[in-house]
């Protein structure tokens, strides 16, 4: 298949660059945009953002601090930006912390990243301020937004390298020039086993942000929730909007989500499945609280029909629901797990193209995207420009450009994640069809092994039972059956939804589950079949990119 990218795409070597680039390129169109408590939009220009951020590295690195790690532990923020962007331009490292984490883990990556600078906002000073005894922290600290008199803010570094430069261009001469050297750190999402601290180049990132360009169209507007601290939300959704000068609508709140979704009237979504299923429930629900939802069903299948025959399918009624769900999105990029197929088709018919990828924070992170053009429902997409992939025992294997450049201080964990000739070994199962597109299938270390060497993956009974409606989230797993402990049997630990399940009784509850698992298990092979089902009274953990954290259930 031959493949013409949409879009032409600027490459950068560093972060000064980039910065510099960005800023000569697009000026005073408006980058980032966030909403106050009033719901007042606030925006930044694209020269007023890679000014501050270039005076705040001038700042840090007349202080010392390149070659160091600075770590950041806030929740999404405008400043949040500004400081990623010095510390990476300043030769230093940014240490992105996971603020879901408790109080003792957020401290410990703190340390294990040898981090001598932290960047907090108010809500996390008294982590970052003192350590778990009582005594004070060994770290200098900085302020992201408003808080105490006495703290040192970012807003402060801007100004101090104000002063630096003076009125000269912003002497990216002077700041981080070497693409190898560590821009950032950042902690694996830790589903199957602890976070790990990847290093990833000026290069890495940057050329990863650049290619998720190529094959996407989203818009002159973008929105996005991900959290910044995770590659995902950093890469995925702030660079590779910035480098080709769209603006970015953000959100630091979940709570607030939705509202700023709305008041961003975004053309385009980079977001987890999570929300796609969220908003796709709340759909149905509003439908049937109408009394609409089988007029809607029958809707979408003439819908479905006219497609399938090549016949013009677009429907008035159905750009009306998506216009009072979503207002003008119509793209939604997706990525950080699984998505049902038949999601992804709905949405379509309700005039919304989901783009499914793949990545992992190894890989800086995006390995692969579907785009507007080149797209395959269910796939993860085409291999993306700077990457190439294989598999090896049915395990993805990535090697390019914009590879990890290991773990920090962990030189085994390392070894043990690269081949001899340097490919990354992703855990992930899949392969790759006719046409170079990456299809996902499991992931190795969740592979459910029976005594007689038959093997399940447990992600493709998940996707069967979330279409089970009570179902809200569930993880399969093989749980011990008999006298030795490498008998297993197929469970099911299930989290029903909470507006399907109200007023019903556990038992009732359990009984309704049973039921339709009994009716799944009958389409099943006998090894595959649910045998325990366990009924959670609450929601799973999750990583940063919302996947269930598998190894602390």
């Amino acid at each position: 298949m031959k493949r013409i990218p949409l879009n032409k795409a600027d490459y950068y070597e560093t972060f000064p660059a980039y910065l510099d680039g960005i800023s000569r390129k697009f000026g005073e169109k408006p980058a980032i945009t966030y909403f106050t408590r009033k719901q007042e939009a606030v925006t930044a220009s694209y020269a007023q953002l890679t000014r501050q951020a270039l005076c705040a590295a001038h700042a840090l690195q007349a202080r010392g601090y390149a070659g160091k790690h600075l770590a950041i532990v806030a929740e999404n923020s405008y400043d949040w930006l500004v400081a990623y962007l010095a510390i990476a331009s300043a030769g230093a490292a940014a240490v992105c912390i996971d603020v879901e984490q408790s109080d003792e883990n957020i401290r410990q990556m703190i340390a294990q990243a040898d981090a001598v600078g932290v960047f907090a906002s108010e809500t996390y000073l008294p982590i970052c301020r003192m350590q778990e005894d009582g005594t004070p922290a060994g770290w200098d600290l900085f302020l992201l937004g408003k808080g105490p008199d006495d703290e040192e803010t970012v807003q402060d570094l801007c100004r101090e390298g104000e002063a630096l430069i003076g009125q000269k261009d912003n002497r990216i001469d002077e700041l981080a020039s070497d693409p190898d050297a560590t821009a950032a750190i950042v902690y694996t999402s830790g589903t199957t086993s602890l976070s790990k601290p990847v290093m990833l180049s000026h290069r890495a990132i940057l050329y990863n942000a650049s290619d998720a360009i190529r094959d996407v169209n989203a818009g002159p507007r973008v929105f996005s929730a991900l959290p910044f601290y995770h590659s995902y939300g950093m890469t995925g959704a702030v660079l590779d909007t910035l480098v080709r000068g769209a603006q970015l609508c953000i959100n630091g709140n979940l709570k607030t989500m939705m509202r700023d979704l709305y008041l961003s009237e975004p053309d385009s979504m980079i977001t987890v499945p999570l929300v796609v299923e969220m908003l796709y429930k709340q759909l149905w629900l509003s439908a049937e609280k109408e009394g609409k939802a089988d007029q809607l069903q029958s809707l979408l299948k003439v819908c479905r029909i006219l497609k399938k025959l090549h016949l013009p399918w677009e429907n008035k009624t159905l750009s009306g629901i998506r216009q009072k769900m979503v207002g003008s999105l119509h793209v939604i990029v997706c990525g950080g797990a699984h998505l049902e197929k038949k999601i992804c088709e709905d949405f379509e018919l309700f005039g919304i193209q989901i783009l499914q990828g793949y990545g992992i924070t190894e890989c800086a992170p995006m390995v692969s995207t579907n785009g507007n053009q080149y797209c395959k429902m269910g796939s993860v997409g085409l291999v993306m420009e700077h990457y190439q992939v294989k598999t090896v025992e049915d395990e993805i294997w990535v090697k390019g450009a914009s590879l990890m450049s290991g773990y920090y201080k962990q030189p085994q964990a390392t070894k043990e994640a690269m081949s001899e000739d340097g490919w990354f070994k992703t855990g992930d199962l899949g392969h790759l069809d006719k046409d170079g597109f990456l299809y996902i299938t499991g992931r190795k270390k969740n592979l459910i092994v029976f005594k007689n060497g038959k093997k399940v993956s447990p992600e493709k009974l998940e996707e069967q039972l979330r279409k089970i409606p009570m179902v809200r989230e569930v993880m399969v797993y093989g749980a011990a059956n008999g006298s030795s402990e490498d008998t297993v049997v197929v469970a099911a630990s299930i989290y029903p939804d909470p507006e399907l399940s109200k007023g019903m009784s556990s038992y009732e509850i359990l009984e309704h589950l049973q039921a339709k698992i009994d009716q799944l298990n009958t389409t099943l092979p006998l090894f595959q079949q649910i045998q325990m089902i366990h009924i959670r009274d609450q929601e799973f953990a999750k990583t940063a990119s919302k996947k269930i954290k598998r190894h602390t259930v």
